[in-house]
């Protein structure tokens, strides 16, 4: 032989052997090298508006725009909350409308990512939703007759958007060199899903904030310029604004922050004395669970990783099922298919229904739970 191995020749079985392990440690190797899914990083401003104006990040101060007469002013405002969370509310007869300015403790930089969710009271002609320059340019983000625009480019999203309407939007800034970049816009609609909804050059730097002085930068929300008067809705509500400075989110790191998760599948139930343990297949992205049962309404909540939680106080020999909603930034998920019926006992021994699969199409009650962004 020469060493070289024959077409058709025979391998001795342990050659063999050693060939399929070497393709195995091989494989395992590479399976391991391979990057996981980044989740997306926190963010560097985070208000959520329930019942306090502090950034949850740290990163940054909320001043709300003095009361009436003033520019901006408000005549309003408080805290407040619905069926979409809780928010911060407005109104402002000042010719300039009313609102805030958050002033970072960092720039945000030339690329950022940009989350707010909000409703304006009115919609037509131009109405400011971002100042970038402190009112000293009527260049920003607007409202024009419910179509989302950046002045002055041209780009505009294909649907306007009614008045009052809770709207979920996100802004990406993309660096491409010098003052330009790319800015992009998408939102949340009817169907629950993220869309892209414009995106446009923007070569002079317009969504650029400008510095606030100390380091940072500063940015206005809901007021109008100093250069066109009269291009700020009347009143409105926020329910959440984020911003991750110096980066620019994927559409999938989008979706994990902006979009409730998945409902969670395969949920069974165990009874106990008095109580019983629900257990069910892990969502990813979530960071915490809420089971409900049904009827009653006893609930237990967990944070991931775990996917089983205890729920208590309940009635021995009564028949409950439970439904579980997963929980993430993007909000609250809807309410998995309800589990199997379990009959607590003081015996101590599990009682389950005969034919309660855990496969019903029922829904239980969801959580006392608000969802900081929705679909």
């Amino acid at each position: 032989m020469n060493g070289s191995l024959a077409f058709g020749a025979s391998i001795r079985p342990r050659a063999l052997l050693g060939l399929v392990l070497v393709l195995a440690l091989l494989a395992s190797t590479w399976l391991v090298a391979q990057p996981a899914s980044a989740a997306a990083p926190a963010p560097t401003v985070h208000y959520t508006f329930d019942g306090t104006a502090t950034d949850q990040a740290g990163g940054s101060t909320l001043t709300p725009a003095p009361a009436c007469p003033g520019n901006p002013c408000n005549t309003s405002s408080g805290f407040g909350s619905d069926g979409n969370g809780g928010f911060w509310e407005w109104t402002s007869a000042g010719v300039n409308g009313g609102g805030f300015r958050v002033s970072t403790g960092a720039p945000i930089g030339d690329t950022y990512t940009l989350a707010l969710k909000f409703s304006f009271s009115e919609v037509s002609g131009y109405r400011k939703i971002v100042d970038y320059e402190d009112q000293t340019s009527d260049n920003g983000f607007y409202f024009y007759d419910g179509l989302l625009e950046f002045y002055p480019f041209s780009e505009t999203s294909p649907s306007a958007y009614p008045a009052n309407t809770v709207l979920d939007l996100v802004a990406v800034r993309q660096s491409t060199g010098g003052v330009s970049g790319t800015f992009t816009v998408y939102a949340v609609g009817s169907d629950g899903n993220l869309t892209e909804v414009f995106s446009t050059s923007d070569p002079t730097g317009e969504s650029l904030a400008i510095g606030n002085g100390s380091g940072g930068t500063l940015l206005g929300f809901f007021f109008d310029d100093n250069v066109v008067d009269e291009e700020a809705t009347p009143s409105g509500k926020v329910y959440d604004l984020r911003i991750w400075s110096g980066t620019a989110l994927t559409p999938e790191e989008l979706e994990e922050e902006i979009l409730p998760p998945a409902p969670p599948t395969g949920v069974t139930a165990v009874a106990g004395d008095g109580q019983a343990t629900v257990s069910w297949d892990a969502v990813p992205g979530a960071t915490s669970y809420v089971v409900t049962a049904e009827p009653g309404g006893a609930s237990c909540t967990v944070a991931a990783p775990a996917t089983s939680c205890v729920v208590t106080g309940l009635t021995n020999g009564t028949s409950y099922a439970f439904a579980v909603n997963a929980i993430r930034d993007g909000g609250v998920s809807a309410p998995s298919a309800l589990s199997n019926e379990v009959t607590p006992s003081g015996s101590g021994t599990p009682v389950t229904i005969p034919g309660s699969g855990g496969n019903g199409t029922g829904t239980g009650a969801g959580p006392v739970v608000t969802p900081r962004f929705t679909g």
